[in-house]
């Protein structure tokens, strides 16, 4: 548990998160800090880039943009922002944290000048120090910058490679708020219902972009081999990208359903039986898999090191990522769902794991010791 904070001294940190948009998860991941920043008894401030997807999140204030690459102007649009509309909430008093989520929303809050005491720039994917400009941009802000610059990245793969260009990269994942997850869930008749998928069928969900990232394809191949031997098994997409209709033409003979995309996703995960997580190399997290876990579904994973990370010894996986490995790896799923007491203990440690690493207990525990450092041991 959190040691309680003084009210004086709560009452005077605050969280400002910048993000380019709220695209799925950044809307969650950002309502999900803004929670834990208030259980510390902080105040939070969220600024989204670019316009709502569709609902905007509460009490989040949105610039709008259509060009996200007009770093200047952005910038100046959002420090005016700021002191008109949280500048106020805050009592003009310089955020204490800002969490920036990716490179651009990073670069942003550097040009808008804003007083932040300490900046942590967060990366969700690979190659955040790719271009050299950045990697030298880093490097002169760390020998003459007048703020705490902190990158922090999503899944232990990400910080080892930040680590190569700044040593003191941190870990910072993504997480997820268990009771509102458990609130919006829908009851299993009720998810099936609205996914359009019978009673008594073994559904195999796969969540997400369909995308080359996602390797969608891969999942579609891996099913078509298998289903023979998994008798009223049926494959569910939930998702919309540009794969979609070379997909769709590919599984016409096949009991496949393509959902499109659903807002807020995981409340219909009890309509599932089996999350498959085919993703490639480049999956940096597995946001997914993280909302699974807290729905006590079972997740079938490729050894992506996002999903490896929010996982663990909770997944189960297959490697290599080819078509025969995974008609074998869900045939083997299929048969543990046919078992009597499928589940049980196996969903209930992946809760467990999701509870003591990504809760908002150990979101609120992250950003106390960004905040108050570790003292040195004696």
């Amino acid at each position: 548990m959190l040691p309680k904070l003084k009210m004086s001294e709560a009452a005077g940190r605050s969280l400002l998160q910048i993000c380019p948009n709220d695209h799925p998860p950044f809307k969650d991941i950002c309502r999900y800090y803004a929670t834990a920043a208030g259980t510390l008894g902080w105040s939070a401030t969220t600024f989204f880039l670019g316009p709502p997807q569709a609902d905007p999140l509460e009490d989040a204030i949105y610039l709008n943009a259509a060009n996200l690459r007009r770093t200047a102007v952005l910038g100046g649009s959002l420090r005016r922002a700021w002191q008109s509309e949280a500048g106020g909430t805050l009592g003009g008093a310089p955020p204490t944290l800002a969490l920036c989520h990716r490179y651009r929303a990073y670069r942003i809050l550097l040009a808008s000048d804003l007083p932040v005491k300490k900046l942590v720039a967060v990366a969700h994917e690979f190659g955040f120090f790719a271009r050299r400009q950045r990697r030298l941009a880093v490097r002169a802000r760390r020998l003459g910058g007048r703020r705490e610059l902190i990158f922090a990245g999503v899944s232990d793969a990400v910080q080892r490679e930040l680590l190569k260009v700044d040593p003191h990269a941190v870990l910072l994942p993504n997480g997820i708020d268990l009771a509102r997850a458990d609130r919006l869930r829908f009851g299993r008749a009720e998810a099936r219902a609205f996914l359009g998928l019978a009673d008594d069928a073994f559904c195999v969900g796969v969540v997400g972009r369909l995308h080359p990232k996602k390797s969608p394809a891969l999942a579609l191949e891996g099913f078509r081999l298998a289903v023979r031997e998994m008798p009223g098994a049926r494959l569910v997409f939930i998702g919309s990208g540009e794969l979609a209709a070379s997909l769709q033409r590919a599984a016409r003979d096949l009991p496949v359903t393509f959902a499109g995309f659903v807002p807020e996703a995981a409340r219909y995960f009890s309509g599932l039986d089996l999350l498959l997580l085919p993703s490639s190399s480049s999956e940096a997290f597995g946001m997914v898999a993280l909302e699974a876990m807290a729905a006590d579904l079972p997740v079938l994973s490729s050894s992506a090191p996002g999903p490896s990370y929010v996982l663990g010894s909770q997944g189960d996986y297959f490697q290599p990522a080819t078509p025969p490995v995974l008609a074998q790896a869900l045939e083997s799923a299929y048969g543990r769902w046919q078992a009597p007491d499928h589940g049980g203990e196996a969903t209930k440690a992946a809760r467990e794991r999701a509870s003591d690493l990504f809760s908002l207990d150990a979101a609120a525990n992250r950003l106390r010791r960004l905040v108050e450092p570790a003292p040195p041991d004696q």
